[in-house]
Order: C-alpha cells, then sequence, then structure tokens
C-alpha cells in the first residue's frame, strides 16, 4: 500500500513538472510572439534562450535564434549557432549561408572562403561564385580569381545580373556584374604590374556600365 502511494506521489511529482514545463514554455513562445510584433530583437532573443534551456534539441529554436542575431549583425554569436546548427545537419544550407557570411564580415576572409567554396558545391550558386572570386581577389589567390571571373562573364545568367559597389567616396552605386567582373580583372592585372590587360579589363567594364564610376577613375589613372 505504501509502495503504491509513493508510485502515485511520485507521478504526480512527474506531472506537475511536466506540466510546469509546458506552461512556462507557451509563456515564452507568447512574448516571443509579441516582441516579433513589436519589433524588439533583444526580447525577443531572451524568449528563444528561455524556450531553448527548455528544449535544448530543437533545431527550429536555434535556427531562429541564429536568424535573430543575424539580422541585427551579430555576427559572432550567429556564427557559433550556425556550427551548432550544421554539426546536427549538415546539409542546413541556410545555416551554411550564415557561416559563409558572419565569417565573412568578422573579417576571416580564409575561413570565409573555405566556407563559400562548400556552399557552391551544394548550390551551384552564381552569386556565391562571384563572392569566392572577389575573396581570392582580396586574399591575393590572383590566378584562381581570374579563372573563376572568366567563367561568371561566359555565364549567360551575369549578362543581366546587377550587383551594388562602394565607390571611393563612399556612396553606392548599382551595376551590371559583367562590368563589376571586368573591374575586378582590371584590379588584378593593376596588380600583376600588367597595365595593358588591366586597361582593356577597365575599358570593357566602362563599355558595358558606361557610369561605373571606379572603372573610370582607374581609366584615368592608367
Amino acid at each position: 500500500m505504501k509502495i503504491n502511494y509513493l508510485m502515485l506521489l511520485f507521478v504526480i511529482i512527474i506531472s506537475q513538472k511536466s506540466f510546469s514545463q509546458i506552461n512556462n514554455f507557451e509563456i515564452q513562445k507568447s512574448i516571443y510572439e509579441k516582441s516579433k510584433s513589436y519589433n524588439d530583437p533583444n526580447v525577443a532573443i531572451s524568449a528563444l534562450y528561455n524556450m531553448i534551456a527548455l528544449q535544448p534539441d530543437n533545431i527550429l529554436l536555434k535556427d531562429s535564434l541564429m536568424r535573430e542575431y543575424y539580422a541585427i549583425s551579430q555576427w559572432a554569436p550567429a556564427y557559433m549557432i550556425s556550427r551548432e546548427i550544421l554539426s546536427a545537419d549538415s546539409e542546413n544550407l541556410i545555416a551554411l549561408e550564415i557561416s559563409c557570411i558572419t565569417l565573412q564580415n568578422l573579417g576571416l576572409k580564409q575561413q570565409a572562403l573555405n566556407e563559400y567554396e562548400t556552399l557552391y558545391l551544394k548550390t551551384d550558386r552564381t552569386d556565391i561564385l562571384y563572392t569566392i572570386s572577389y575573396l581570392q581577389f582580396e586574399l591575393k589567390n590572383f590566378n584562381e580569381s581570374l579563372t573563376n571571373l572568366d567563367i561568371l562573364i561566359n555565364n549567360s545568367l551575369t549578362e543581366e545580373m546587377y550587383v551594388s559597389v562602394s565607390n571611393s567616396d563612399n556612396s553606392r552605386q548599382e551595376i551590371l556584374m559583367r562590368a563589376q567582373l571586368h573591374y575586378l580583372k582590371g584590379l588584378i592585372y593593376s596588380e600583376q604590374n600588367n597595365k595593358d590587360l588591366a586597361k582593356i579589363s577597365f575599358e570593357k567594364s566602362v563599355e558595358i556600365s558606361s557610369d561605373f564610376q571606379n572603372a573610370i577613375d582607374k581609366l584615368n589613372l592608367l
């Protein structure tokens, strides 16, 4: 009789604990949803942490937390969470792309390049190859960058694609991607002291986008 009573008591305690956790989770979920409607990322992040504490294996919660940090440009925690998600699901392309972007924004260019190359192999996306070629240029991997720039130039998809670039006066300019691709080739040839090929590339860039200020400035310096 005593054993049955103890077992019943144990079941009641466990049930109460489970109910309390569910109740707490719903409260935090409600707080999260309300904070999103009020555009309050700090409260949203706090509520997500509380929900993760109650459901530590819930990948969707970690995904939401990663996106919250990414949205407010908190690169380090966004990166750390992306890696945790990828350790559980290596095919999660959103987490992989956020891992790439956060590494790039943290200034870890070689690590970012490695991640972008992995992402490109999984997606074959033109914009990813563009970023790879740009990082290769920044890291002075000129031959690899030139190879990828030529691949992009010969890709019909880049004919009508646009990119946003920063000018010397810190303004932004939308130009055709192919103009930027030839411009990058010109920068590489300039670094290699090949002024003739640099001039040809800058001229092609201006031919495609006649108002491309960066290319115009480079031509004026030659």
